[in-house]
């Protein structure tokens, strides 16, 4: 009895590890090249459209350095209890896509050209 057992676990294994894996996606940390104004436009529309509509603030010079961007929230308080928002630049199947890591939104960037960090 114990020997079928691990005989179908083992022919499970195989089964599985022989599965086509082509599906999975390979994103890749990137970052912008050449920012133009349509590129920084298109940054900032997307942040906002995923928050909501928030009113955002995002520098010139976002993801040119690094494939992560913090949207901290705004401060009309002086003590604002609400969390930043994060979202990461990655190159998939050689497309820009920026990806909310908080709600795993996933927006592709027709106006930007970027490349793997």
């Amino acid at each position: 009895m114990r020997s079928v057992s691990i005989m179908t676990v083992v022919g499970a294994v195989v089964f599985l590890s022989a599965c086509k894996t082509d599906d999975v996606r390979q994103d890749v940390p990137a970052q912008i090249i050449d920012p133009t104004p349509e590129s920084r436009a298109e940054l900032l529309h997307v942040v906002s459209s995923t928050l909501g509509g928030r009113a955002v603030t995002i520098a010139d010079d976002a993801l040119t350095e690094d494939s992560l961007l913090i949207i901290e929230p705004k401060h009309l308080t002086g003590r604002d209890l609400g969390k930043p928002d994060h979202f990461r630049l990655v190159l998939s199947d050689s497309r820009c896509v920026l990806v909310h890591e908080e709600s795993n939104a996933r927006i592709g960037l027709t106006e930007t050209s970027c490349a793997a960090e």
